[in-house]
């Protein structure tokens, strides 16, 4: 069902900013690199630049939901200030060389890798349990969820069970792997290298597409399709026959690409508003095709996006900081946290859409809890 923006509330001449009242924030002294929620839904980790791990619940005691009061003669609702401090999130010690890769742990919390080779198992409180101390380095990280994790090394990628960490399957590739993806049934694999895409099936043979990029590989949600940023812009590639949509009129390189299932749309940043495309009428022949013009143009750049996992909508963080939520196709959009200078690095939902995840290039790490009465 299409819903729409609510105004912002609460109002700011009555109350704080809505971004005050709805998120807990730190200040982590190092850049946030990537967010990643874990299986049970519970806990966020930020990877942050100097190797370190900030593990936050996604439950708060003083939760904006438990804030919340609606007016019995108007309707209005209304959040009361936080009376409860806000508890600080658990740091580790540095467990990578420059920020971790990181990846939801099929057994518990997470799991980080480190490019000199190192993987850890991190719990929700921080403890730290070495899976491997294998010297030999590594250039990306993923996990299946369900117990499975790929690790590219040098010129292989390799399935293993997280439990013992036994070797499954390998995959040999032309040079190291810069991204991995699993699909969301969990059966196959995408490895992108820096000249070609591979599409494996463990256990069987891969099939390879002349596509490239440094950037993070995304499945869509139904498993359709795959994307990533490459070069000056992105490419789509529609798995059922191999059709290839290459976007590139960005005025920066797109930093994130996300697939919104609600919207059946593929959204990217590098531009001035929320860029997106209708995935029912893909941009194969020209980049205007599907086009979708979600919020309001301005003169600072769109660095990341994050699509709501059930809701038509995407959160945007911009060069500045600032972070807003505009509804797919619609000039509709909720400004969320006002612009403090810093670039937004990072921005990820939780997996019921209740929470927005949010890093900045200062090292600012916020967890916003949105109640639903903000979206009609």
């Amino acid at each position: 069902m299409t819903q729409t923006l609510a105004p912002p509330m609460p109002s700011p001449s009555v109350q704080p900013a809505l971004f005050d009242v709805l998120a807990r924030s730190w200040r982590l002294d190092a850049p946030v690199a990537s967010i990643v929620m874990d299986r049970k839904g519970k806990t966020a980790a930020f990877a942050l630049a100097d190797g370190r791990v900030a593990l936050a619940p996604l439950e708060d005691p003083d939760s904006a939901l438990k804030r919340m009061r609606v007016e019995a003669d108007t309707g209005r609702s209304t959040i009361r200030p936080r009376e409860k401090p806000v508890a600080a999130p658990v740091l580790t010690e540095p467990l990578a060389e420059g920020a971790a890769f990181l990846a939801p742990s099929g057994v518990l919390g997470f799991v980080s890798g480190s490019r000199d080779g190192r993987l850890h198992r991190v719990t929700p409180r921080g403890q730290i349990i070495a899976l491997t101390r294998k010297s030999e380095p590594l250039s990306a990280l993923a996990s299946d969820g369900q117990g499975r994790l790929a690790i590219a090394r040098d010129g292989q990628t390799s399935l293993h069970a997280e439990e013992g960490m036994e070797r499954l399957f390998g995959l040999l590739t032309p040079g190291s792997a810069h991204a991995l993806a699993f699909a969301p049934d969990g059966q196959s694999l995408a490895v992108m290298t820096e000249h070609a895409v591979f599409l494996w099936h463990p256990g069987h043979r891969s099939a390879r597409h002349a596509l490239a990029g440094r950037q993070a590989l995304h499945f869509s949600p139904d498993g359709h399709w795959l994307a990533a940023a490459g070069g000056d812009g992105f490419w789509l590639l529609r798995l059922s026959d191999g059709r290839v949509a290459r976007l590139g009129r960005f005025r920066a390189a797109p930093a994130s690409v996300a697939f919104s299932g609600a919207a059946n749309a593929v959204f990217a940043s590098g531009a001035f508003r929320v860029a997106g495309w209708s995935l029912a009428a893909p941009p194969f022949d020209d980049e205007a095709d599907g086009a979708l013009r979600s919020g309001k143009p301005g003169l600072v750049l769109v660095e990341r996006i994050a699509a709501h996992p059930a809701r038509d909508l995407v959160a945007f963080g911009m060069a500045d900081g600032a972070v807003g939520i505009a509804q797919a196709g619609r000039a509709d959009e909720m400004a969320l946290r006002h612009a403090d200078g810093s670039s937004i690095t990072a921005l990820t939902w939780s997996a019921d859409g209740t929470h927005l995840a949010i890093g900045t290039a200062q090292g600012d790490a916020a967890l916003v809890t949105l109640p639903p009465q903000l979206f009609k």
